[in-house]
């Protein structure tokens, strides 16, 4: 009889675990079954992109957009009123330092510049005859000296005769004296003579310094003509790529009108425009990679805006390596900053939408990867292609990263 038991027993024990196994087996089945059968929608896996929640180290960045803009820009004006006769380049033209951009005209300036290039020439010749008029005065006065040098030399020769012969009679005193006062005459007109000189050496300095400040002026006026005359021919004052040109021929110009706009095509800085709840992190000196859609460009940050304009902060970016070839003025381009480096966080391949230190939901794969449900997520710090992850998720899981429009109306759905 014992023995009849414990076989009894044992065929009992066996029962409970295959019914135990199915048991199992069906609550699984039935939960799966549950599962696709609330999921009533279905999405093709390959409209879809899959990204894998990672740990490891990660770079902080803030993102912006923004533009490339010439770091020194330059007008070309127009310096008096003229007509446009000539256009000679276009925006985007390169143009060397010394081309020629554009032609101007003013029949009224031209007329002056005649004018004032016959009123020079007149004062030329004026000058030179009144030069030669003082050298001829001069040479008279300076014969006049001599004649009246020799008059006194010979007045004195003629009294020293007469004082010896009056001794001895031979002419009266009167007579004596009376040579005594031509001698002290023909002196007198000597040495005038030559203080007269002296005061016409002054009086021709003078002149000629009247003369020479008449024609310096009428100089002066005739190249100032000149030069504005030139410059009715605009020429390029550096290597540049144009930017605008805003006039076209027959169009009347005031003075100081903008004919075209210069910049340096190699010394290009990025203009980002920072969201104002980002900016607290930027700071001089960052590193920074600008991307042009063609080219990545490293640089730094050498100058933020003070002002807040539309919610967004400008940035500047100076660039630290030479330029590519697609580099142009003007050109929209995408900006990373680097804030800090994190040895060790939780991140995911950025989802669209997905912003920094914000919550938000993203659909997260099974452990088979068919069904898929809806989760709540706390984002952290994020970069350009990337976006920690502080809650919701766990490292190896995995999520959608696209676009999420066409199914974000379900908690749950299917993967085909």
């Amino acid at each position: 009889m014992d023995i009849s038991v414990e076989k009894k027993s044992d065929k009992n024990y066996k029962k409970y675990i295959i019914y135990s196994g199915l048991g199992i087996l069906s609550l699984f089945l039935g939960k799966y079954l549950w599962s696709m059968g609330s999921a009533d929608f279905a999405v093709n896996r390959d409209t879809v992109i899959i990204g894998d929640v990672k740990r490891g180290p990660f770079t902080v960045s803030v993102r912006g957009s923004g533009t490339l803009v010439a770091d020194q820009v330059m007008w070309v004006s127009t310096r008096t009123e003229a007509k446009v006769e000539t256009r000679l380049v276009k925006a985007g033209d390169m143009v060397k330092k010394g081309d020629l951009i554009a032609t101007l005209s003013n029949h009224q300036l031209m007329r002056e510049l005649e004018e004032a290039k016959w009123e020079l020439e007149a004062l030329i010749e004026e000058e030179s005859a009144a030069k030669i008029q003082q050298e001829t005065t001069l040479l008279e006065q300076e014969g006049l000296i001599l004649n009246n040098k020799l008059d006194y030399e010979k007045s004195i020769d003629v009294y020293e005769a007469h004082s010896q012969l009056v001794e001895s009679g031979a002419v009266s005193r009167l007579d004596f004296r009376s040579r005594r006062v031509e001698m002290d005459q023909a002196q007198q007109r000597w040495l005038l003579s030559q203080k007269q000189l002296a005061k016409l050496k002054e009086n021709m300095v003078a002149q000629r310094k009247s003369q020479e400040a008449k024609t310096k002026q009428a100089q002066n006026r005739f190249h100032r003509i000149k030069q504005q005359v030139d410059d009715l021919n605009i020429y390029a004052s550096m290597d540049a790529v144009v930017l605008e040109v805003p006039i076209e021929p027959g169009q009347q110009l005031a003075m100081g009108g903008n004919i075209a706009k210069l910049a340096q095509h190699d010394q290009l800085i990025a203009e980002l425009l920072i969201p104002e709840i980002q900016i607290r992190n930027v700071a001089l000196g960052q590193t920074a990679e600008i991307d042009t859609r063609n080219n990545k460009i490293s640089g730094i940050v050498s100058r933020i805006d003070p002002t807040v304009i539309n919610g967004n902060v400008k940035v500047e970016i100076e660039f630290a390596t030479v330029l590519p070839d697609d580099a142009r003025p003007d050109l929209s381009v995408d900006g990373e900053i680097k804030i800090a480096e994190l040895e060790d966080a939780l991140f995911i391949e950025r989802p669209l939408f997905a912003q920094t230190n914000s919550t938000g939901t993203l659909y997260k794969l099974d452990s088979d990867n068919e069904l898929v449900e809806r989760v709540h997520v706390q984002f952290g710090n994020g970069s350009m292609s990337f976006i920690q992850i502080e809650s919701g998720l766990r490292q190896g899981e995995r999520v959608i990263t696209s676009d999420p429009s066409r199914f974000e109306g379900y908690e749950t759905f299917r993967l085909n």
